[in-house]
């Protein structure tokens, strides 16, 4: 259903984000959000999801589905299935330290 002034619903995208983990997936994800980064680091577990309404030109609307994805994930019987169905799917790469 969609409201007119809104204008049309359509289809969620669904966008997962993988990567190591404490490579920034979840900061990234909350920044899209809600507009800022979490102090500190709190390890996701599996997977969480969010939900961003977009306004794009011409009053449509567009549901973007954010899969954030655990890194211990990536190694796992599960990886295939939260991919299953994915509009876009973005790798974070690990960012590494040299001393």
């Amino acid at each position: 259903m969609s409201d007119a002034n809104q204008g049309p619903a359509s289809k969620p995208l669904k966008l997962v984000v993988i990567g190591n983990g404490a490579s920034g997936k979840t900061s990234i994800v909350n920044h899209l959000v809600v507009g800022k980064s979490g102090k500190g680091y709190s390890q996701t577990l599996g997977v969480e999801f969010y939900l961003k309404p977009v306004r794009l030109p011409g009053g449509h609307r567009l549901n973007v589905q954010l899969w954030d994805i655990g890194g211990q994930t990536l190694g796992g019987r599960m990886l295939d299935k939260y991919l299953y169905a994915s509009d876009v799917s973005v790798s974070i790469p690990l960012r590494t330290l040299s001393l």
